[in-house]
Protein backbone atom coordinates (compact mmCIF):
# COMPACT_ATOMS: atom_id res chain seq x y z
CA UNK A 1 0.00 0.00 0.00
CA UNK A 2 0.65 3.70 -0.86
CA UNK A 3 2.19 6.10 1.82
CA UNK A 4 0.36 8.93 -0.31
CA UNK A 5 -3.38 8.79 1.60
CA UNK A 6 -5.64 11.56 0.22
CA UNK A 7 -8.14 12.71 2.93
CA UNK A 8 -11.49 13.99 1.90
CA UNK A 9 -15.10 14.19 3.19
CA UNK A 10 -16.98 12.95 0.41
CA UNK A 11 -16.11 11.09 -2.31
CA UNK A 12 -18.29 10.45 -5.77
CA UNK A 13 -17.44 7.33 -7.63
CA UNK A 14 -18.18 8.28 -11.13
CA UNK A 15 -18.83 11.02 -13.13
CA UNK A 16 -22.04 10.17 -15.28
CA UNK A 17 -25.21 11.95 -14.96
CA UNK A 18 -25.89 11.10 -11.65
CA UNK A 19 -22.62 11.69 -9.92
CA UNK A 20 -21.71 15.45 -11.99
CA UNK A 21 -25.24 16.04 -10.86
CA UNK A 22 -24.47 15.37 -7.55
CA UNK A 23 -21.34 17.67 -7.06
CA UNK A 24 -23.87 20.86 -8.19
CA UNK A 25 -26.11 20.36 -5.42
CA UNK A 26 -23.20 19.72 -3.00
CA UNK A 27 -22.31 23.50 -3.80
CA UNK A 28 -23.39 24.13 0.00
CA UNK A 29 -21.85 21.63 1.52
CA UNK A 30 -18.43 22.46 -0.15
CA UNK A 31 -19.23 25.97 0.76
CA UNK A 32 -19.80 24.88 4.43
CA UNK A 33 -15.91 23.26 4.28
CA UNK A 34 -16.52 19.56 3.29
CA UNK A 35 -14.18 18.28 1.05
CA UNK A 36 -15.39 15.92 -2.40
CA UNK A 37 -13.54 13.87 -4.65
CA UNK A 38 -15.13 13.18 -8.09
CA UNK A 39 -13.14 9.97 -9.77
CA UNK A 40 -14.02 8.47 -12.92
CA UNK A 41 -12.29 6.93 -15.53
CA UNK A 42 -12.76 8.58 -18.29
CA UNK A 43 -11.88 12.25 -18.64
CA UNK A 44 -14.14 14.61 -18.29
CA UNK A 45 -13.21 16.88 -20.86
CA UNK A 46 -14.25 15.65 -24.36
CA UNK A 47 -15.74 16.81 -27.63
CA UNK A 48 -19.85 16.39 -28.58
CA UNK A 49 -18.09 14.98 -31.79
CA UNK A 50 -15.56 12.50 -30.13
CA UNK A 51 -15.96 8.74 -31.15
CA UNK A 52 -14.43 7.84 -27.58
CA UNK A 53 -17.23 10.19 -25.37
CA UNK A 54 -17.72 8.60 -22.03
CA UNK A 55 -20.42 5.17 -22.18
CA UNK A 56 -22.79 7.45 -19.60
CA UNK A 57 -22.86 10.26 -23.07
CA UNK A 58 -23.51 8.39 -25.93
CA UNK A 59 -25.51 8.71 -28.95
CA UNK A 60 -28.92 8.34 -27.16
CA UNK A 61 -31.18 10.82 -25.84
CA UNK A 62 -32.80 11.91 -22.22
CA UNK A 63 -36.20 12.74 -21.37
CA UNK A 64 -36.16 15.67 -18.91
CA UNK A 65 -39.16 16.35 -17.07
CA UNK A 66 -40.69 19.88 -16.03
CA UNK A 67 -39.52 18.81 -12.46
CA UNK A 68 -36.17 17.89 -13.41
CA UNK A 69 -35.83 21.58 -15.17
CA UNK A 70 -36.60 22.88 -11.73
CA UNK A 71 -33.80 21.65 -10.13
CA UNK A 72 -31.35 22.08 -12.90
CA UNK A 73 -32.83 25.70 -12.64
CA UNK A 74 -31.56 25.71 -8.97
CA UNK A 75 -28.42 25.02 -9.43
CA UNK A 76 -27.43 27.34 -12.33
CA UNK A 77 -27.25 23.93 -14.40
CA UNK A 78 -30.53 24.59 -16.92
CA UNK A 79 -28.94 28.13 -18.65
CA UNK A 80 -25.97 25.42 -19.56
CA UNK A 81 -28.26 23.00 -21.49
CA UNK A 82 -31.47 25.16 -22.43
CA UNK A 83 -30.09 26.04 -26.04
CA UNK A 84 -29.84 22.40 -26.75
CA UNK A 85 -33.08 20.56 -25.00
CA UNK A 86 -36.57 20.41 -27.17
CA UNK A 87 -39.47 21.16 -25.06
CA UNK A 88 -42.39 18.58 -25.32
CA UNK A 89 -45.16 20.30 -25.40
CA UNK A 90 -48.14 17.94 -26.61
CA UNK A 91 -47.83 14.10 -25.83
CA UNK A 92 -50.03 11.91 -28.01
CA UNK A 93 -50.24 7.92 -26.36
CA UNK A 94 -51.77 5.74 -28.88
CA UNK A 95 -52.48 1.98 -29.13
CA UNK A 96 -51.85 0.54 -31.98
CA UNK A 97 -54.70 -1.02 -34.14
CA UNK A 98 -56.99 0.24 -31.18
CA UNK A 99 -59.27 3.34 -30.91
CA UNK A 100 -58.00 4.16 -27.31
CA UNK A 101 -55.92 7.72 -27.56
CA UNK A 102 -55.01 10.71 -25.09
CA UNK A 103 -53.41 13.67 -25.46
CA UNK A 104 -51.86 15.86 -23.11
CA UNK A 105 -50.77 19.63 -23.70
CA UNK A 106 -48.38 21.38 -21.51
CA UNK A 107 -51.06 25.01 -21.77
CA UNK A 108 -53.48 22.27 -19.44
CA UNK A 109 -50.96 22.50 -17.12
CA UNK A 110 -50.13 26.00 -17.10
CA UNK A 111 -46.47 25.55 -18.20
CA UNK A 112 -44.73 26.09 -21.48
CA UNK A 113 -43.48 22.45 -21.86
CA UNK A 114 -44.50 18.88 -20.20
CA UNK A 115 -40.55 18.13 -20.23
CA UNK A 116 -37.86 18.24 -22.52
CA UNK A 117 -35.05 15.87 -24.89
CA UNK A 118 -31.90 16.42 -24.99
CA UNK A 119 -28.94 14.32 -26.84
CA UNK A 120 -27.13 12.90 -24.16
CA UNK A 121 -23.42 14.85 -25.50
CA UNK A 122 -24.90 17.88 -24.57
CA UNK A 123 -26.71 16.79 -21.45
CA UNK A 124 -23.10 15.97 -20.61
CA UNK A 125 -20.95 18.59 -21.57
CA UNK A 126 -23.59 21.00 -19.16
CA UNK A 127 -23.40 18.45 -16.17
CA UNK A 128 -19.66 18.66 -16.40
CA UNK A 129 -19.22 22.44 -17.46
CA UNK A 130 -16.75 24.22 -14.42
CA UNK A 131 -16.06 21.08 -12.20
CA UNK A 132 -12.63 21.00 -13.17
CA UNK A 133 -12.45 24.48 -10.97
CA UNK A 134 -15.17 24.06 -8.83
CA UNK A 135 -14.23 25.25 -5.24
CA UNK A 136 -13.72 22.29 -3.04
CA UNK A 137 -13.45 19.96 -5.19
CA UNK A 138 -10.86 17.53 -6.32
CA UNK A 139 -10.77 15.53 -9.56
CA UNK A 140 -9.14 12.28 -10.31
CA UNK A 141 -9.56 11.70 -13.90
CA UNK A 142 -9.25 9.75 -15.55
CA UNK A 143 -8.33 7.54 -12.57
CA UNK A 144 -9.94 3.97 -11.62
CA UNK A 145 -10.79 2.64 -8.05
CA UNK A 146 -9.40 -0.99 -8.04
CA UNK A 147 -10.43 -1.60 -4.30
CA UNK A 148 -12.41 -0.28 -1.67
CA UNK A 149 -11.87 -1.45 1.94
CA UNK A 150 -14.04 -0.04 4.58
CA UNK A 151 -12.54 1.31 8.08
CA UNK A 152 -13.83 3.19 11.14
CA UNK A 153 -13.18 6.48 9.54
CA UNK A 154 -15.34 5.57 6.18
CA UNK A 155 -13.66 3.88 3.70
CA UNK A 156 -10.31 3.50 1.76
CA UNK A 157 -10.01 3.86 -1.52
CA UNK A 158 -6.78 2.40 -3.95
CA UNK A 159 -6.38 4.49 -6.86
CA UNK A 160 -5.17 2.80 -9.99
CA UNK A 161 -1.71 5.54 -9.44
CA UNK A 162 -0.70 4.05 -6.45
CA UNK A 163 -2.06 6.69 -4.11
CA UNK A 164 -5.11 6.15 -1.73
CA UNK A 165 -8.17 7.83 -1.33
CA UNK A 166 -10.33 8.36 2.49
CA UNK A 167 -13.13 9.36 2.49
CA UNK A 168 -16.07 10.15 5.00
CA UNK A 169 -18.90 9.00 2.43
CA UNK A 170 -18.46 7.32 -0.65
CA UNK A 171 -21.24 7.48 -2.80
CA UNK A 172 -21.24 4.88 -5.67
CA UNK A 173 -22.31 6.70 -8.98
CA UNK A 174 -20.63 4.12 -10.91
CA UNK A 175 -23.25 2.20 -12.90
CA UNK A 176 -25.13 -0.70 -12.31
CA UNK A 177 -22.24 -2.93 -13.40
CA UNK A 178 -19.51 -1.49 -10.82
CA UNK A 179 -17.69 -4.71 -9.65
CA UNK A 180 -17.06 -2.49 -6.33
CA UNK A 181 -20.58 -3.15 -5.34
CA UNK A 182 -19.58 -6.88 -6.11
CA UNK A 183 -16.66 -6.53 -3.78
CA UNK A 184 -18.66 -4.71 -1.22
CA UNK A 185 -21.38 -7.33 -1.72
CA UNK A 186 -24.41 -5.20 -2.46
CA UNK A 187 -27.20 -8.02 -4.11
CA UNK A 188 -29.53 -6.80 -7.14
CA UNK A 189 -32.41 -7.84 -7.87
CA UNK A 190 -33.10 -8.36 -11.51
CA UNK A 191 -35.64 -8.51 -13.31
CA UNK A 192 -35.39 -9.50 -17.50
CA UNK A 193 -38.05 -7.94 -19.54
CA UNK A 194 -37.00 -10.30 -22.46
CA UNK A 195 -36.98 -7.16 -24.98
CA UNK A 196 -34.43 -4.70 -26.17
CA UNK A 197 -34.60 -0.90 -27.00
CA UNK A 198 -33.47 -0.14 -30.73
CA UNK A 199 -32.41 3.88 -30.09
CA UNK A 200 -31.92 5.83 -32.95
CA UNK A 201 -33.15 9.21 -34.76
CA UNK A 202 -34.59 10.03 -37.76
CA UNK A 203 -35.60 13.15 -39.62
CA UNK A 204 -38.93 13.69 -40.95
CA UNK A 205 -40.25 16.22 -43.93
CA UNK A 206 -42.49 18.34 -41.58
CA UNK A 207 -41.63 19.61 -38.60
CA UNK A 208 -42.53 17.95 -35.47
CA UNK A 209 -44.02 21.35 -33.82
CA UNK A 210 -43.14 19.77 -29.96
CA UNK A 211 -45.35 16.91 -30.16
CA UNK A 212 -44.25 13.58 -28.42
CA UNK A 213 -45.56 10.23 -29.37
CA UNK A 214 -45.94 7.01 -27.25
CA UNK A 215 -47.26 4.14 -29.25
CA UNK A 216 -47.91 0.85 -27.69
CA UNK A 217 -48.45 -2.52 -29.05
CA UNK A 218 -48.89 -6.30 -28.45
CA UNK A 219 -44.51 -6.01 -29.84
CA UNK A 220 -43.55 -3.41 -26.94
CA UNK A 221 -44.26 0.34 -26.89
CA UNK A 222 -42.38 3.01 -29.25
CA UNK A 223 -41.88 6.37 -28.58
CA UNK A 224 -40.64 9.39 -30.63
CA UNK A 225 -39.67 12.29 -29.21
CA UNK A 226 -38.84 15.89 -30.56
CA UNK A 227 -35.46 17.63 -31.11
CA UNK A 228 -34.29 19.99 -33.35
CA UNK A 229 -36.77 21.21 -35.57
CA UNK A 230 -37.59 18.03 -37.88
CA UNK A 231 -35.93 15.32 -35.87
CA UNK A 232 -37.07 12.44 -33.07
CA UNK A 233 -35.17 10.86 -30.78
CA UNK A 234 -37.14 7.21 -31.51
CA UNK A 235 -37.11 4.24 -28.16
CA UNK A 236 -38.08 1.27 -30.02
CA UNK A 237 -38.74 -1.97 -28.28
CA UNK A 238 -38.23 -4.94 -29.74
CA UNK A 239 -38.14 -8.79 -28.51
CA UNK A 240 -34.69 -10.46 -28.14
CA UNK A 241 -34.90 -12.73 -30.35
CA UNK A 242 -35.52 -9.83 -33.24
CA UNK A 243 -32.80 -7.25 -32.54
CA UNK A 244 -30.16 -9.15 -34.21
CA UNK A 245 -32.09 -9.61 -37.43
CA UNK A 246 -33.56 -5.43 -37.33
CA UNK A 247 -29.97 -4.23 -37.23
CA UNK A 248 -28.70 -6.12 -39.94
CA UNK A 249 -31.52 -4.18 -42.55
CA UNK A 250 -30.84 -1.90 -44.50
CA UNK A 251 -31.67 1.85 -43.82
CA UNK A 252 -34.79 1.97 -46.20
CA UNK A 253 -36.26 -1.49 -44.51
CA UNK A 254 -35.90 0.00 -41.26
CA UNK A 255 -37.62 3.26 -41.80
CA UNK A 256 -40.36 1.49 -43.58
CA UNK A 257 -40.58 -0.54 -40.35
CA UNK A 258 -40.83 2.65 -38.27
CA UNK A 259 -43.09 4.33 -40.77
CA UNK A 260 -45.38 1.16 -40.58
CA UNK A 261 -45.14 1.15 -36.90
CA UNK A 262 -45.99 5.14 -36.03
CA UNK A 263 -48.15 5.76 -39.36
CA UNK A 264 -47.54 9.32 -40.83
CA UNK A 265 -48.95 11.40 -38.02
CA UNK A 266 -44.73 12.28 -37.88
CA UNK A 267 -44.96 12.57 -41.17
CA UNK A 268 -42.78 10.84 -44.01
CA UNK A 269 -39.76 9.51 -42.59
CA UNK A 270 -36.32 10.41 -44.60
CA UNK A 271 -33.54 9.47 -42.75
CA UNK A 272 -32.19 7.62 -40.12
CA UNK A 273 -29.36 7.93 -37.72
CA UNK A 274 -26.71 5.54 -35.88
CA UNK A 275 -28.26 2.80 -33.54
CA UNK A 276 -27.69 1.55 -30.25
CA UNK A 277 -29.67 -1.41 -28.69
CA UNK A 278 -29.28 -2.27 -25.11
CA UNK A 279 -31.65 -4.98 -23.05
CA UNK A 280 -34.31 -3.63 -21.41
CA UNK A 281 -34.57 -4.94 -16.92
CA UNK A 282 -35.48 -3.78 -14.26
CA UNK A 283 -33.23 -3.81 -11.46
CA UNK A 284 -32.98 -2.65 -7.91
CA UNK A 285 -29.94 -2.85 -5.45
CA UNK A 286 -31.32 -4.74 -1.91
CA UNK A 287 -29.89 -1.96 -0.09
CA UNK A 288 -28.68 1.75 -0.80
CA UNK A 289 -26.92 2.75 1.96
CA UNK A 290 -24.60 1.55 4.59
CA UNK A 291 -22.50 3.45 6.99
CA UNK A 292 -20.62 6.09 5.00
CA UNK A 293 -22.10 4.47 1.63
CA UNK A 294 -24.32 5.55 -0.39
CA UNK A 295 -25.83 4.08 -4.17
CA UNK A 296 -26.50 6.35 -6.77
CA UNK A 297 -28.33 6.23 -10.17
CA UNK A 298 -28.16 2.79 -11.86
CA UNK A 299 -26.08 1.81 -9.10
CA UNK A 300 -29.48 2.20 -7.08
CA UNK A 301 -32.24 1.59 -9.86
CA UNK A 302 -32.82 1.50 -13.16
CA UNK A 303 -35.78 1.42 -15.04
CA UNK A 304 -37.82 0.75 -18.14
CA UNK A 305 -37.45 3.46 -20.53
CA UNK A 306 -41.35 3.84 -21.29
CA UNK A 307 -42.54 6.50 -19.41
CA UNK A 308 -39.07 8.32 -19.77
CA UNK A 309 -38.46 8.84 -15.96
CA UNK A 310 -34.81 7.34 -15.00
CA UNK A 311 -32.62 10.15 -14.89
CA UNK A 312 -35.46 11.94 -13.48
CA UNK A 313 -35.84 9.27 -10.71
CA UNK A 314 -32.37 9.63 -10.36
CA UNK A 315 -31.79 13.40 -10.14
CA UNK A 316 -34.78 13.61 -7.47
CA UNK A 317 -32.39 11.11 -5.62
CA UNK A 318 -29.71 13.42 -5.83
CA UNK A 319 -31.35 16.41 -5.11
CA UNK A 320 -33.01 15.05 -1.95
CA UNK A 321 -29.87 13.03 -0.67
CA UNK A 322 -27.65 16.61 -1.38
CA UNK A 323 -30.08 18.35 0.97
CA UNK A 324 -29.30 15.86 3.88
CA UNK A 325 -25.55 16.15 2.93
CA UNK A 326 -25.99 19.77 2.78
CA UNK A 327 -27.83 19.99 6.06
CA UNK A 328 -24.79 17.76 7.93
CA UNK A 329 -22.43 19.72 6.77
CA UNK A 330 -24.24 23.02 7.87
CA UNK A 331 -24.54 21.23 11.86
CA UNK A 332 -21.01 19.76 11.91
CA UNK A 333 -22.44 15.94 11.43
CA UNK A 334 -20.39 13.48 9.77
CA UNK A 335 -22.08 13.13 6.13
CA UNK A 336 -21.36 9.25 5.92
CA UNK A 337 -23.25 8.73 9.43
CA UNK A 338 -25.90 5.85 8.77
CA UNK A 339 -28.77 8.15 10.45
CA UNK A 340 -27.66 10.82 7.80
CA UNK A 341 -28.48 8.37 5.22
CA UNK A 342 -31.09 6.23 6.33
CA UNK A 343 -33.74 9.90 6.61
CA UNK A 344 -32.16 10.29 3.01
CA UNK A 345 -33.66 6.68 1.95
CA UNK A 346 -36.88 7.06 4.08
CA UNK A 347 -37.55 10.80 2.59
CA UNK A 348 -37.12 9.38 -1.10
CA UNK A 349 -39.05 5.62 -0.64
CA UNK A 350 -42.04 7.01 -1.47
CA UNK A 351 -41.17 8.77 -4.76
CA UNK A 352 -38.78 5.76 -5.46
CA UNK A 353 -41.68 2.81 -4.94
CA UNK A 354 -44.32 4.67 -7.05
CA UNK A 355 -42.04 5.98 -9.71
CA UNK A 356 -40.54 1.98 -10.09
CA UNK A 357 -43.69 0.76 -9.80
CA UNK A 358 -45.47 3.06 -13.07
CA UNK A 359 -42.58 2.49 -14.71
CA UNK A 360 -42.62 -1.61 -14.35
CA UNK A 361 -46.68 -1.85 -14.91
CA UNK A 362 -46.99 0.12 -18.41
CA UNK A 363 -44.88 -1.89 -20.88
CA UNK A 364 -46.71 -5.23 -19.16
CA UNK A 365 -50.17 -3.73 -19.01
CA UNK A 366 -49.87 -2.30 -22.82
CA UNK A 367 -47.59 -5.47 -23.89
CA UNK A 368 -50.39 -7.85 -22.65
CA UNK A 369 -51.97 -10.17 -25.34
CA UNK A 370 -55.11 -10.82 -23.55
CA UNK A 371 -57.82 -9.05 -25.23
CA UNK A 372 -59.38 -8.37 -22.09
CA UNK A 373 -56.60 -6.45 -21.24
CA UNK A 374 -56.62 -4.48 -24.78
CA UNK A 375 -60.03 -3.59 -23.90
CA UNK A 376 -58.98 -1.96 -20.50
CA UNK A 377 -56.45 -0.19 -22.34
CA UNK A 378 -59.06 1.34 -24.57
CA UNK A 379 -61.46 2.08 -21.58
CA UNK A 380 -58.05 3.69 -19.64
CA UNK A 381 -57.13 5.92 -22.74
CA UNK A 382 -60.53 7.19 -23.82
CA UNK A 383 -61.24 7.97 -20.05
CA UNK A 384 -58.66 9.98 -19.92
CA UNK A 385 -59.35 11.79 -22.91
CA UNK A 386 -62.50 12.46 -21.57
CA UNK A 387 -61.37 13.29 -17.99
CA UNK A 388 -59.39 16.41 -17.20
CA UNK A 389 -59.22 15.58 -13.98
CA UNK A 390 -57.13 12.46 -14.86
CA UNK A 391 -55.11 14.02 -17.58
CA UNK A 392 -54.17 16.82 -14.72
CA UNK A 393 -53.11 13.66 -12.58
CA UNK A 394 -50.99 12.05 -15.01
CA UNK A 395 -49.38 14.83 -16.49
CA UNK A 396 -48.10 16.00 -12.80
CA UNK A 397 -46.77 12.32 -12.61
CA UNK A 398 -45.17 12.44 -15.77
CA UNK A 399 -43.77 15.75 -15.37
CA UNK A 400 -42.07 14.74 -11.96
CA UNK A 401 -44.03 17.00 -10.00
CA UNK A 402 -46.10 14.41 -7.87
CA UNK A 403 -43.93 14.50 -4.79
CA UNK A 404 -42.12 17.28 -2.32
CA UNK A 405 -39.37 19.18 -3.72
CA UNK A 406 -36.20 18.62 -1.84
CA UNK A 407 -34.56 21.91 -0.53
CA UNK A 408 -31.98 23.02 -2.32
CA UNK A 409 -31.03 26.46 -0.96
Amino acid sequence: MTDQVLTVDITILGAGMAGASLVHLLAPARAAGLSVALVDRQPLSWNVDDAERPPSFDGRATALSWGTRQILEATSLWQNISDYACAIEHIQISDEGRFGQAQLHAGEQNTEALGYIIENSRLGQGLLAGLESADGLTVLSPCEVSQVQMNTDGALLQISDGRALQTRLLVMADGGRSPLMNQLGFQQEHKSYGTKALVTQVRCQQPHKHWAYERFSDDGPIAFLPLGTHDYAVVWTLQAEEIEETLSQDEATLIARLQDRIGYRVGKITAMGERLTYPLALIKASEQVRRSIVLLGNAAHSLHPVAGQGFNLTLRDAAVLAEHINCAALTGQNPGDLNVLEAYVKQQAKDQRNTIMASDALPRIFGSKLPGMAILRDAGLLGMAAAPVARRLFARHAMGLGHTAAKLG
